[in-house]
């Protein structure tokens, strides 16, 4: 009865394993409970049938073969990640690359052929602006600073012509006086 219900195992379970070849294999250690349940003892030895013994080899081969298909089938899962992991991390690190190439040209600006940092290139901006402004602002004093001494010399220069003017006509007055009275002592000298 033992062997006639092993062999319906073994035949059950071949056309699974058949049909399933792809599906998930029976594990070894439920091979050998089945065989050590459907075997006869004697003496305290186990008896097994040839024919399920060679059953349980050709399953057990057949266990380590998948164990074996399944451990390729890693190995080049876990090459193909390798590779995987190894190119992202090349084009993480290009990646990277190019960000501080980046960071770097944003933080730098290119001046007259020099590349300078943003801190230095708006130092000397704002110092040229200031100088700029300074330079303004004393053009603009000794404009203003010129402009009143120019008014000022004119206002002079128009005092000291009125003076003159009026000297002049004082002059003239004085000097037809000053004629008159040598006229008047030339006529007085003819006369006398």
């Amino acid at each position: 009865m033992k062997s006639v219900v092993f062999s319906l195992f073994l035949f059950v379970f071949g056309l699974m394993n058949a049909q399933n070849n792809l599906k998930k294999p029976i594990p070894l250690a439920t091979l050998f409970d089945s065989i050590y349940t459907i075997s006869n003892s004697y003496e305290g030895y186990k008896i097994i049938k040839k024919i399920h013994f060679q059953e349980l080899k050709r399953q057990s081969l057949d266990s380590v073969e998948n164990y074996k298909q399944q451990l390729v089938e890693k190995e080049a899962f876990l090459k193909l990640e390798i590779q995987n992991f190894e190119s992202l991390k090349a084009q993480a690190d290009l990646t990277q690359i190019a960000l501080n190439q980046s960071l770097q040209k944003e933080n730098n600006i290119v001046l007259f052929g020099a590349v300078m940092s943003k801190k230095k290139y708006n130092l000397i901006l704002w110092s040229i602006i200031l100088l700029l402004l300074l330079g303004l602002c004393y053009y603009i004093y000794k404009f203003n600073n010129n402009k009143h001494l120019t008014k000022k010399a004119q206002n002079n220069l128009t005092e000291i012509e009125q003076e003159l003017t009026a000297y002049r006509k004082s002059s003239v007055v004085n000097e037809q006086k000053l004629r008159r009275q040598l006229q008047d002592e030339i006529n007085k000298q003819r006369n006398s």
